[in-house]
């Protein structure tokens, strides 16, 4: 199987092609999911409880409840519904009415759907409950074939990139302790004579980009796949810096080295990000055929790493 390597994109250079393009790349998707998830537990709550409340108010003597009970909850699943689904309701609504034409008084002919821009509270937009829609969908959605969809992805790059993770699903502690491993050294045949371990070096910039690419390999696949990260989480790949730079404070002889390549402020980890994921966006696409069939073979839930290995090298 041919390896394949990142563009050897040194952050701070002048070159001004490689700055150009990682200009016009487009950010690492992000999102909240534990205020996604906490709204939409807190909607579920609500809706409980008044469901409650209206099936067993009459058992406790809360029959006084009940109207106010339904109040709530007619209100609070309308606004999730209108909000989310503003445009759908306003085409089935223009169809239906199209369709049933002839039937309607003349007064209903002349009546025109509203505009997001006319609704109270930005309504219509999802700016008001985008994140119970969110959560929910979090909360609820089960799909094998887009999690093994995420899992092909990253067992693809880490095996063409020749990462030695490619058995693992991506995580930050892996790739910290990967780096750290990679510079051990080990005692050679010669006395006093330190050699290279038996894993490639990859405390460089272009080694740390392979590994960033392993973690979000995930991303780029689902983010070009889905409007919403559910079996991914773009938080993995800064969370490995950071855990980078932690392990090296404590281990000495990695210290100076992994100082000089991790990224000096935020703005230059979001630049590494970004590179890393238009890098494992490519190598995704250019392989399409390959991961294609590395998922089919992971959602039939037999596949062992060796069946993976024999997908990726075409025996």
């Amino acid at each position: 199987f041919p390896r394949a390597s990142t563009s050897p994109f040194t952050f701070g250079n002048q070159n001004n092609k490689l700055v150009e393009k990682l200009l016009s790349l487009p950010s690492v998707p992000d999102d909240d999911r534990a205020a996604e998830v906490s709204s939409a537990l807190a909607f579920s709550v609500v809706v409980a409880a008044c469901v409650v409340v209206n099936i067993f108010g009459g058992l406790f003597g809360l029959d006084d409840l009940t109207p106010i009970a339904n109040l709530i909850l007619g209100i609070a699943v309308t606004t999730v519904i209108v909000d989310n689904f503003f445009d759908v309701l306003v085409m089935g609504g223009s169809a239906v009415a199209k369709m049933n034409e002839d039937k309607l008084p003349d007064a209903a002919k002349n009546v025109n759907a509203p505009k997001k821009e006319d609704m109270p509270l930005g309504i219509g937009t999802g700016s008001l409950t985008g994140t119970v829609a969110r959560g929910l969908s979090r909360l609820l959605s089960v799909n094998t074939e887009r999690d093994c969809q995420c899992e092909a992805a990253a067992i693809f790059v880490a095996y063409a990139l020749g990462l030695p993770c490619f058995a693992f699903q991506p995580n930050s502690l892996e790739g910290a302790a990967l780096v750290i491993d990679s510079m051990r050294e080990e005692s050679s045949a010669i006395e006093e004579c330190k050699i290279q371990g038996q894993l490639d070096y990859l405390a460089t910039d272009v080694g740390l980009l392979k590994v960033l690419m392993w973690l979000i390999a995930p991303v780029a696949m689902e983010s070009g796949k889905y409007p919403q990260l559910i079996s991914s989480d773009p938080r993995e790949a800064r969370v490995f810096l950071s855990r980078l730079n932690e392990k090296s404070n404590s281990i000495q002889f990695a210290k100076q080295a992994i100082e000089e390549i991790l990224p000096e402020d935020d703005a230059q980890s979001d630049d590494f990000l970004k590179w890393a994921l238009s890098e494992a966006d490519t190598l995704l696409r250019n392989n399409k055929k390959v991961v294609d069939n590395l998922s089919e073979a992971l959602a039939g839930g037999a596949a062992t790493i060796g069946d993976c290995v024999a997908i990726l090298e075409g025996w």
